[in-house]
């Protein structure tokens, strides 16, 4: 056995209260050490498969045991370690339900062996490209007898509350409440956005609709009658699972609860960008010349990961997972962030969509703000791409050029694939006044040699702009 010393280790800034132990990273590979009171448990877990079943279910992380040891630990585990970290403000709606199932589907299993989840937060969960995947392994304890699911109202906080508020049409506070890491959603939150307006609205509609109808209704047909508006009302309010015999049956109700969350599509103003745009992921005549741009820089410089910023439905996202390169993309719209997400779902495509403003990257949070990494540190990709983005920035967000270079270079380890949109373009001619004199080809090119040592112009479309390849 091999003994690490303790002055090799770099320890997880967010796992200093586990009880079961301690993250870590050693030689590049990601570990958890595991005190004495849970390692006979565990191991019991890897004797009997139980851990190889989850893995193989995509519940949980893989996690191997190994010989390693460290004082004041008895087990080290290994983690995979997955290229980005995300967190559920960054998510949209639809990541966000997938999680929840994650957890509930990861608790019924573990149900069967006399085990629980003492944690149900979506911290837990990060996501493989557009799979979520539960990442807490010391979550994992056994089972108190007669307790459904002591995590339950945690698991209402950080999800159930979120996505109803969602439903609701209260996704920007919803998005807001889930920064409180601590607390997410409490049900007065809840109650006092929705729940207490909803339910009396719901039953004075009941009530109307009798009042309505009942005289024109036969007599013996009127006790149906109420009986049909009490079932509508119970069925469009918050269910109980209270009353649930068994905890897989209750379960069982919490699921079926998320899966009926219906996540309403809202159309804004760039749902429909590319829907005339999105053609095959195969070089054709079809391509433009930014479509051959884009493809020749994958194609020539095959980085392992890639960040589109301002993605939008992220055609070009699409085209670098199906080349092999894990990429993250954000953009402001959730409706077109969320359907990246299902396309790359669908397609198993290795693309983490996000919901995120490159004007406010996540910041960071906790203590030395590190207990949450801000964005500009987890999501550093080898190459970022922003096309269609710098002339919304300038004219629209009032940034000059080399804020611009600087928010773009700050994420990109390597190289930056960026369209310039010129004057002459029919878009920035309807913006364009005096006051954005400065905004040149030339000026914008000084400010990317700042962060940059070479830049090569290649061609887009339409005609007059051009992609600029630039390289530390």
């Amino acid at each position: 056995m091999q003994r690490i010393p303790y002055n090799e280790i770099a320890f997880h800034p967010t796992s200093y209260a586990d009880p079961s132990g301690r993250v870590f990273w050693w030689r590049g590979q990601l570990y958890r050490a595991i005190n004495g009171e849970r390692a006979s448990l565990y191991r019991q877990l890897f004797d009997k498969g139980i851990v190889q079943h989850l893995v193989n279910k995509g519940l949980l992380i893989e996690t191997e045991l190994t010989s390693l040891q460290i004082d004041d630990y008895e087990m080290v585990l290994q983690h995979r370690e997955l290229p980005f970290v995300s967190y559920p403000y960054e998510w949209c709606a639809a990541m966000l339900k997938d999680a929840a199932i994650t957890i509930v589907n990861l608790e019924m299993e573990l149900a069967q062996h006399g085990l629980t989840l003492q944690d149900a937060h979506p911290w837990n969960v990060l996501f493989d490209g557009p799979k979520p995947l539960y990442v807490d392994f010391g979550s994992i304890v056994p089972a108190r007898a007669n307790a459904l699911w002591p995590a339950y109202d945690e698991f209402c906080r950080f999800f159930v509350y979120p996505l109803r508020l969602i439903v609701q049409g209260h996704g920007r506070i919803a998005r807001w409440l889930l920064h409180d890491d601590a607390q997410g959603v409490l049900k007065s939150d809840f109650t006092a956005l929705v729940h207490e307006r909803s339910s009396v609205h719901l039953e004075h509609s009941a009530k109307r609709l009798l009042f309505t109808v009942k005289p024109i209704v036969p007599a013996p047909l009127r006790p149906k009658l109420k009986k049909v508006l009490a079932l509508l009302k119970s069925t469009l309010s918050r269910p109980s699972f209270q009353s649930c015999s068994s905890r897989l049956g209750f379960l069982q109700a919490v699921r079926r609860d998320v899966e009926s969350i219906s996540i309403p599509p809202v159309k804004t103003e760039w749902s429909n960008y590319y829907d005339d745009e999105f053609c095959t992921f195969l070089p054709s005549d079809g391509w433009t010349d930014k479509h051959h741009s884009v493809y020749k820089v994958l194609s020539d410089l095959k980085p392992r990961s890639l960040l589109d910023i301002g993605s939008n439905r992220g055609w070009y996202s699409q085209l670098a997972a199906r080349l092999g390169v894990n990429v993250v993309a954000f953009d402001v719209d959730e409706m077109c962030v969320t359907q990246l997400f299902y396309d790359a779902r669908e397609k198993d495509l290795t693309i983490l969509p996000l919901v995120m403003d490159f004007r406010r990257p996540s910041p960071g949070y906790g203590l030395c703000n590190q207990e949450l990494a801000p964005a500009v540190q987890r999501l550093k990709c080898d190459m970022v791409i922003a096309l269609a983005l710098v002339h919304h920035l300038v004219f629209k967000s009032k940034l000059k050029f080399d804020q611009i270079v600087e928010g773009l270079s700050i994420f990109s380890n390597k190289s930056l694939l960026v369209e310039f949109i010129p004057r002459e373009d029919r878009y920035v001619r309807e913006w364009w006044s005096e006051c954005y004199s400065w905004y040149t080809l030339e000026r914008f090119q000084d400010a990317l040699r700042r962060h940059y040592n070479t830049i090569n112009v290649l061609p887009s479309s339409p005609k007059p702009r051009i992609l600029l390849l630039c390289e530390k």
